[in-house]
């Protein structure tokens, strides 16, 4: 009997769920995601945000492989919410996407991050990516490229170095190799495959000027996100370029870039 009123429980909390997040649109969640079912890339910012704060403390979570997968998830209807980076969001739902029913819901925005490119602790690389850069953004590079994605606006021209001691003599090991091996995951508008086949993307683009400024060729790879710290430190890769969030913990651990874009977490839901 109690195995039966518990069983009974469980299926009517789930309906319940269901209920509560059924139909609802992104004006509905402007003021409360109370009983939404959430989802959010496995290991990101977005599952950080949808398991820590507060806000989302009375919604049902699902982690998923990508941010791509989340969205997906919400245009299906099953999920009510994808908790996704801004930069995900333009150009990649709304009018002229694989996504027009979705949209940002206004009104509530989260954590706001930069982003910065990731090499070993130590990386004399580094200083040498960040004079690289600050010519990108001198010569009006980046903001063709970003111009190109819908970024441009968050764009940052004025980021500054982390203080830093440079042990590492990877710019030497990366020249002599003739290329620089990439770390990335698919994700549009950062990396991603077109419909030819072929990896284009802001992060792409933009990797590949910082490349040629350094006289090699960018060679992209793709890491498992989770993992991504033990395939630098291995030198399966060069470094994290990925739209990576530059974090206290990430600072203390490994070289990274001058900030370079601005970005927030933001939920998405269906428009009607």
């Amino acid at each position: 009997m109690k195995k039966i009123l518990a069983l009974t429980m469980v299926v009517v909390m789930a309906l319940s769920f269901a209920a509560c997040g059924a139909n609802k649109t992104a004006e509905d969640f402007a003021t409360s995601v109370d009983g939404a079912l959430v989802v959010a890339e496995k290991g990101s910012a977005g599952e950080e945000l949808a398991t820590s704060n507060d806000f989302f403390a009375n919604t049902e979570y699902t982690a998923v492989d990508s941010m791509a997968k989340a969205l997906m998830d919400v245009a299906s209807g099953s999920s009510d919410i994808a908790l996704v980076d801004y930069v995900t969001s333009i150009g990649s739902i709304g009018e002229g996407t694989d996504y027009e029913n979705l949209v940002v819901v206004e009104g509530q925005e989260f954590n706001p991050e930069e982003y910065g490119i990731a090499f070993r602790k130590g990386s004399d690389i580094t200083p040498a990516v960040n004079t690289a850069i600050a010519e990108l953004m001198a010569d009006g590079t980046m903001d063709k490229i970003g111009a190109e994605y819908k970024l441009q606006d968050l764009l940052i021209k004025d980021g500054k170095a982390q203080d830093d001691t440079y042990t590492e003599g990877d710019l030497a090991y990366i020249k002599e190799k003739g290329k620089m091996v990439i770390g990335i995951t698919y994700f549009a508008p950062m990396n991603y495959m077109n419909d030819k086949n072929e990896l284009i993307g802001f992060e792409t683009e933009f990797a590949k000027a910082v490349c040629e400024k350094l006289g090699v060729e960018a060679e992209f790879v793709e890491i498992n996100w989770n993992s991504k710290e033990i395939e630098l430190e291995a030198k399966k890769i060069d470094c994290i370029w990925n739209g990576m969030t530059i974090t206290d913990e990430r600072l203390a651990n490994m070289s990274i870039s001058v900030p370079y874009m601005k970005n927030k977490q933001v939920m998405v839901a269906k428009s009607k």
